[in-house]
């Protein structure tokens, strides 16, 4: 039997986005055989069994270990599979309080993911057994067939030394050969008696016989007791047989002293030797030349280029590529990658030029221009226009175009890293227009670009490090000028640049991912605070965080929210959360899902970057949990303006709604005035006081 679950859309919706963040991240970390859409459909049936398992506490560990049984099924056997599979699992369930009673609900989470972990474990170990059993089966059998063939191979040793692969012969001093076997005169593709005869120096190319005259001499003075040397051997038909050639003297007690001649043939070698070099500088799959490859050859290029037309360097990325391979699969993403790489290369085919593929779906082109070489406009018309006519594969008629990273004429000193680098500066700000979009390189714009890059990378070393600081500015009332709540803001005390503020410390965290765990910490840290003035003023002072688009759109935003309060003791009703206008009226339901919860457990939502523009004021007044909007001065204007004008009917509006204003960045007594005559009841901003420590909003 199995636990009835809650039959709430809320509950149905929460189990669904569970199912599909846990597929998100389980594809992320390994290969599971199935479709996306099949994926999130057994996902959302571990979801549901793992909450049967909750809400009945005798269910709790059977369906705890189905459940991790069946991911082992699934090809989830890593151990990154697992953890990522707990810590998603765990946080979802204890995000559904109706589940449980909420002091029963950790508890029977524990106990179902324990269970699942455990049913994990079972089934790997289960299966690694079964494999070293099939292993040692291998071995016994391996062990018997070797022992079988050693017993063959005696009784055939005696024939052996004539059917050799190896060439064998006996010379003279003078290089005459007065015996030989059947496997040299295969080598040099002539007949045994023919081979007989013979002088060494005859079947040797022309231009080794000097040193094998050498080697001989060596012989004969008594010095030596072995050479061997790579040689080339001459063919009947006249080609070359690559050879390992082994001299060593044959004294004899009668008559003249002897060389001992082995000719082990690396024909085959030598061309796999230059199959491999092949591989090691091409692609597998379309066959053109790799990075590695593609950088030496840039390298040669810059020093050879014509001084007046340099070279010019275009790096590509196909844009949406993975639609390919996630909607029709490997394969056909397989075969639009060779047909990029063969139009690719008809594009450039009568420029001196290189097409490669550096990886996925990426290619670079390098040209050495010349008088008639198009210009980069015209050559990127071609590329792109080459790319997006359409093409069958795999029963589907398809297209690509691609994203375009230019660096033209650098200068000649320019090493190949710094130019391969900045054509990936390049390409990143050409995606970021959109796609088929391309663009130049920028020496100004790839020295910022590494610098913010720079900072992205080390944000989060410097967050550990303490150098990251919480820092609050004081709202006030604009009808008595009374501190009323403390706006939540970062500051990076960066080493060399000095005070970063809190609008770049958001942008680069955003960019990097790092706001989610940095904003709780934020929000950790403020809401601290918050209870501690209660403590020290017997006053409630509300913070007020502004949410990030990607954490108002955080599947965990209500549970983190919901801990920190629980954490620190501090009443919801004393947490303001300021939510982009940008995210709320777009097409993530996740922030509408949010804030909706976060206002119904009486957190105070408020709405950020609000314009007044038509449609945002009718998403506005249309029922949503909000208790203020905040607006800039900028977009007052001046406050006799005709803006100002019209934005005082609109803000009538919003405020008759019983929504409440705030206003950010006033810094005249003439923008305080105005906002408090157009309703405005709070207001912050350089007027009033900067963001500094605690004690900057209680002194």
């Amino acid at each position: 039997m199995t636990a009835p679950l809650p039959q709430d859309a809320d509950g149905l919706r929460a189990r669904t986005k569970l199912a599909k963040k846990w597929a998100y991240l389980l594809s992320s970390k390994t290969f599971i055989p199935m479709a996306g859409a099949e994926l999130e459909r057994q996902l959302l049936g571990f979801v549901e069994r793992l909450c049967a398992g909750v809400v009945s506490e005798a269910l709790a560990q059977r369906a705890g270990r189905e459940v991790g049984d069946a991911l082992v099924a699934l090809n989830c056997t890593s151990a990154e599979s697992l953890q990522v599979s707990v810590e998603i699992v765990s946080k979802g369930l204890l995000g559904m309080s109706s589940l449980a009673p909420p002091d029963k609900l950790r508890e029977r989470v524990v106990d179902v993911i324990a269970s699942l972990a455990a049913g994990f474990v079972d089934r790997i170990r289960a299966s690694t057994l079964a494999q070293q059993e099939q292993l040692g089966r291998s071995l016994y059998k391996a062990m018997r067939q070797a022992q079988a063939e050693l017993q063959a191979s005696e009784l055939r040793f005696e024939l052996l030394e004539e059917h050799l692969s190896t060439g064998i012969a006996t010379a003279g001093l003078d290089g005459r050969l007065v015996r030989s076997n059947g496997a040299l005169a295969r080598i040099v593709d002539r007949q045994p008696a023919e081979v007989t005869g013979m002088s060494l120096f005859d079947l040797v190319h022309p231009e080794d016989r000097t040193a094998l005259r050498t080697d001989f001499a060596q012989l004969t003075e008594g010095g030596t007791a072995s050479i061997t040397q790579p040689r080339r051997l001459l063919r009947a038909d006249g080609e070359r047989a690559w050879v390992t050639l082994t001299l060593s003297p044959l004294r004899r007690i009668e008559g003249p002293a002897q060389v001992m001649v082995l000719a082990e043939d690396a024909t085959d070698v030598n061309l796999l030797q230059g199959q491999l070099n092949h591989q090691a500088l091409h692609d597998v799959l379309t066959r053109l030349p790799n990075r590695q490859y593609f950088t030496s050859r840039l390298e040669q290029a810059l020093r050879t280029a014509d001084p007046g037309t340099g070279v010019s360097v275009f790096h590509l990325d196909l844009d949406g590529f993975s639609r390919f391979t996630g909607g029709l699969g490997r394969a056909v993403g397989d075969h639009v990658l060779k047909i990029v790489a063969g139009r690719l290369q008809a594009v450039v085919a009568e420029e001196n030029a290189m097409v490669a593929r550096f990886g996925h779906d990426e290619f670079a082109i390098l040209v050495e221009n010349k008088q008639t070489t198009p210009d980069v406009v015209t050559m990127i018309r071609r590329i792109n226009d080459v790319l997006s006519a359409p093409f069958h594969s795999d029963g589907n008629r398809v297209a690509v175009s691609a994203t375009i990273g230019v660096v033209h004429r650098p200068p000649r000193d320019s090493t190949p890293a710094a130019l391969l680098d900045s054509a990936d500066l390049t390409l990143r700000r050409a995606k970021g227009n959109g796609r088929r979009q391309w663009e130049l390189a920028d020496r100004a714009q790839d020295g910022r670009d590494r610098r913010t890059f720079s900072l992205a990378a080390t944000m989060p070393g410097a967050w550990e490090n303490g150098e990251i600081q919480v820092l609050y500015r004081p709202v006030v009332r604009l009808s008595d000028r009374q501190v009323e709540s403390a706006e939540v803001l970062l500051r990076w005390d960066h080493p060399k640049l000095g005070a970063l503020p809190h609008e770049q410390c958001l942008a680069l965290a955003e960019d990097t991912g790092l706001i989610v765990p940095l904003g709780t910490w934020a929000l950790r840290v403020a809401c601290e605070q918050a209870r501690a003035w209660r403590r020290e003023l017997r006053r409630d002072l509300p913070v007020r965080w502004a949410l990030t688009p990607s954490q108002a759109a955080d599947p965990d935003l209500l549970g983190v929210v919901r801990e920190v309060l629980s954490d620190t003791g501090l009443p919801p009703s004393s947490l303001r959360l300021g939510a982009p206008a940008q995210a709320l009226f777009g097409d993530r339901g996740e922030v509408a899902d949010n804030l909706q919860y976060l206002a119904e457990d009486e957190v105070g939502v408020e709405l950020e970057e609000f314009t007044a523009a038509p449609g945002d004021l009718v998403r506005l007044l249309d029922g949503l949990p909000v208790r203020a909007v905040r607006m800039t001065q900028s977009a007052a204007a001046e406050p006799d303006s005709a803006v100002a004008r019209a934005l005082a009917g609109v803000l009538e509006v919003v405020r008759d709604a019983g929504v409440g204003l705030t206003a950010a960045g006033v810094t005249t007594p003439e923008q305080a005035r105005w906002w408090r005559e157009v309703g405005a009841d709070t207001a912050s901003g350089p007027l009033f006081a900067p963001a500094g420590p605690p004690d900057a909003i209680t002194r």
